[in-house]
This record gives structure tokens, C-alpha cells and sequence, in this order.
């Protein structure tokens, strides 16, 4: 086995990242679905295409951490809501795009490693462009 590249306190991140990701997938998961049982489909497959992405996002995460000499742990996840209405499935979709794009701005701001600074810059900007459109769907 390798020595990691990164500090534990970074390694604990990455994994939290990764878990953060699945977490995203799996919810869109189940929105979709709840957006299916309501007869929204157009909703229901935007909310399929967000959880491949975050899958996406995921498989970076454990990409990078292969890559710094540590595997990417596989955390327990749990969808986190189940909208029973349109606006319910986009005022979570906001919500969490927002939370994420300040976890991965503070994961940024409190770290000192370039490596892990060039990993965060892409996902800082998918996030950011993911809460501009999801405000955009909330506009009266």
C-alpha cells in the first residue's frame, strides 16, 4: 500500500467529499422517483440526469484519491427527502446545490494544499453554476 500524498485531516475531507456526492445521487434518485409517482416526467428524468452526474462526481473523488495513494471509502447514504411536489423537488434541489458548493468553498478556503486546490476548482464551479440554475427554476 502506498503512503497517502495528503494529510489525514485532507484524506478525512476527500472521503466526506465522496460521501457527499453519493448522498446527492442517491436523493436525485428518489426525487426522481417521487417526481414519476406525481405524473411530472420531464422533472423526474432532470433529476435522473443530476444523480449520473453527481455519480460522475462521485468516481473524481475516488479517481483523486487512487491517485494521491488512498482508496475512497464507500460511507452508508441515505436519500435525504422525498418532495411530494414540484416546487418541493426544486426548493430541495437549490438547498443542497447550495450546500455543497459552500462545503466545497470552505474545504478550499481551509486548505493549504495545491493539489487538493486544483481537485476543488472544478467543483466549485460546477456547484456554483448548479445553484444559478436551480435559482433560475424558482423564479416566480
Amino acid at each position: 500500500m502506498k503512503t497517502p500524498l495528503v494529510e489525514k485531516e485532507y484524506i478525512t475531507k476527500i472521503n466526506e467529499s465522496g460521501g457527499n456526492e453519493l448522498t446527492a445521487s442517491l436523493s436525485y434518485k428518489q426525487v426522481s422517483n417521487c417526481m414519476k409517482q406525481i405524473g411530472y416526467f420531464g422533472a423526474a428524468e432532470f433529476f435522473l440526469k443530476e444523480s449520473d452526474e453527481e455519480i460522475t462526481h462521485y468516481q473524481i473523488w475516488a479517481d483523486s484519491a487512487n491517485d494521491l495513494g488512498f482508496i475512497l471509502d464507500i460511507p452508508s447514504v441515505k436519500p435525504k427527502e422525498k418532495p411530494m411536489g414540484i416546487k418541493e423537488a426544486f426548493d430541495f434541489y437549490y438547498r443542497n446545490e447550495k450546500e455543497l458548493l459552500d462545503y466545497y468553498n470552505k474545504f478550499y478556503s481551509d486548505c493549504d494544499d495545491p493539489t487538493l486546490h486544483q481537485i476543488l476548482l472544478p467543483f466549485i464551479e460546477i456547484q456554483r453554476k448548479s445553484v444559478g440554475e436551480a435559482g433560475d427554476f424558482l423564479r416566480p
